[in-house]
């Protein structure tokens, strides 16, 4: 089989914008892992990474139910500004509740400038109120950007009643 001649030129350009990207794990890297809290035996609060710099980080069928208790690790480049998308929601192992129930969810993106060595986890807080999700240094527990709160049903509907005007709202929590 012989190639055409426009062919081999551009084999070299599509081979040539094929670039390499570094192993992380071999540079100066920091690490985040999700959390998860074991609310009662029906439902698990679960807080993780989506995407780190644009890039997302969850298994391409993404299936939250078989990744109950094992929360996934992350490497993210050190020493230089970090663009992470988070989020925390719960999650009802009852085919009833997921239906039927209020979502409780928080998604945003937090950026920090991770150091190296270190280690970092997404932590939270669901309820019909208010649910908030942020990243926290492991060795100091301190919180790294910001703190992202989404008011809940529950929130909205008390201020509704308490200053009695109705109001239309689409979406979710």
């Amino acid at each position: 089989m012989r190639l055409a001649p426009l062919s081999i030129p551009m084999l070299i350009l599509a081979l040539a914008g094929c670039q390499a990207t570094p192993d992380l794990a071999t540079l100066p890297h920091a690490t985040i892992a999700g959390t998860h809290v074991d609310v009662d035996g029906d439902r698990f609060d679960t807080f993780r990474v989506l995407s780190i710099d644009g890039v997302n980080v969850l298994p391409a069928t993404d299936q939250p139910v078989k990744l109950i208790g094992h929360d996934a690790t992350n490497l993210v480049a050190a020493g230089q500004g970090a663009r992470v998308e988070v989020e925390g929601f719960a999650f009802y192992n009852s085919t009833g509740h997921r239906m039927f129930w209020d979502p409780m969810h928080a998604q945003g993106v937090v950026e920090f400038v991770p150091a190296a060595g270190a280690t970092y986890s997404v932590h939270g807080s669901v309820a019909p109120e208010a649910s908030s999700v942020w990243i926290e240094d492991d060795a100091t527990h301190a919180a790294v950007g910001r703190k992202i709160v989404v008011p809940g049903r529950a929130a909205s509907g008390a201020a509704d009643s308490a200053s009695g005007v109705p109001t239309m709202r689409s979406g979710g929590a």
